[in-house]
């Protein structure tokens, strides 16, 4: 039987009384979907199962995305008896955990670069005036630590990781509150790293290989897919429906499109819908990133979708990261680089550390998905970093 997460907390007390009944194997794949414990109904209806079952296995490339705390939940799951704290998890979970290595795998590295680009002195003002209020929400949000505080942090974060990205995202805001700035910034065209991304892709595909886009932001991944339509691109987000690969207009038809169709040059698509499951080392070795967040899981497997087992060694992947100088880019970097380096230690796995990037400076259940993956030391990096940008 297979069933999602979110499906479980509807029939949680009909598996709970089949686990019972009958001898039965739960497997929990991407199993730090319950990192958040049992204050989460979905983690929490996967936990209530842990002791029922006659063989138990949890399955995750991506343990710990925010921190050593993440692998608390999923331990115990598989052992729900044992005690576990953060500072105990890691040496109790070692010694029951297999991981194989990108390395074991023979898998070539990646070439890994930093597009770093400068915004206009409208687009910096407008910045200037945005990570203002970001900055007092976020001395909030670690003040007053309620749930309220911290998903009007995430919104604004959101906002903020948009507006750098791509300024005409703000354009939806009504509540924005410096329309003649705005129109003053959007009067300049799409933006430094808009206009980089698809300046590059289209060299890309010209050269006549296939990329792949990547934006944590709906309105992005449809408007770039737009703008390259005469590359034949296709896109992928949370709204673009699961069914037969024959239907064009379904997530599996654009994949395949994608894979077979010489004419469809690129792919665009959102980490939070296509980073995990889907396949695209055989056809395509360039991918491009507008925007990543503090969501390391999301960053890590979408990097996976062309870098993974069947690889030939000498195939060469590139990841292209863009960024603006002196913005929230920087501080999600950071951020990410601390999260994934922690997570090597933990799984003894040292492929997982990003290659240092060498930069050019000549160019709603779960809150943590809904704030783009926020964690309260990923709040404390923010503000100080916010504080700084002047």
């Amino acid at each position: 039987m297979l069933i999602t997460y979110q499906q479980m907390v509807r029939v949680r007390r009909l598996v709970a009384s089949h686990c019972a009944r009958l001898r039965v194997h739960v497997f929990l794949d991407e199993s730090h979907r319950i990192k958040s414990g049992i204050t989460k109904v979905t983690a929490r209806s996967a936990l209530e199962l842990a002791h029922l079952p006659v063989r138990k296995l949890i399955m995750s490339g991506t343990p710990m995305p925010q921190d050593v705390e993440d692998l608390i939940p999923q331990f115990s799951f598989l052992y729900p008896e044992i005690p576990s704290d953060a500072s105990t998890v890691v040496g109790l979970i070692q010694p029951v955990y297999v991981r194989t290595t990108k390395t074991e795998l023979k898998l070539p590295p990646i070439t890994r670069t930093i597009a770093s680009l400068q915004m206009s002195d409208a687009q910096s003002e407008l910045y200037r005036l945005m990570r203002y209020e970001v900055a007092r929400q976020a001395e909030a949000a670690l003040s007053i630590r309620n749930k309220q505080t911290l998903r009007a942090l995430g919104r604004s974060v959101a906002r903020l990781l948009q507006y750098v990205s791509n300024p005409s995202l703000l354009s939806s805001h009504l509540e924005f509150g410096h329309p003649e700035l705005l129109a003053a910034v959007l009067a300049e065209g799409d933006g430094p790293k808009l206009d980089y991304v698809l300046t590059r892709a289209r060299a890309i595909a010209r050269s006549g290989k296939k990329v792949l886009v990547w934006s944590s932001f709906v309105r992005n991944v449809e408007y770039i897919a737009e703008r390259l339509a005469d590359l034949g691109a296709v896109y992928i987000h949370g709204g673009v429906d699961a069914g037969d690969e024959d239907d064009d207009d379904t997530r599996e038809g654009k994949i395949r499109r994608f894979h077979d169709d010489e004419n469809a040059r690129v792919l665009v698509a959102n980490p939070a819908a296509a980073s995990e499951g889907i396949s695209l080392h055989s056809v395509c070795h360039h991918a491009i990133y507008l925007d990543r967040t503090f969501n390391a899981a999301h960053y890590l497997q979408s990097e996976d979708r062309i870098h993974r087992f069947g690889l030939s060694a000498d195939q060469d992947t590139y990841i292209e990261i863009v960024e603006c100088t002196h913005t929230i880019d920087e501080t999600v970097r950071n951020r990410l680089d601390h999260k994934i380096g922690m997570m090597a230690v933990a799984l003894g796995d040292p492929s997982l550390r990003p290659d240092p990037i060498a930069l050019d400076p000549t160019d709603i259940e779960d809150f943590e998905e809904y704030s783009t993956g926020l964690g309260e030391d990923d709040v404390q990096k923010l503000l100080s970093d916010l504080r700084e940008q002047d």
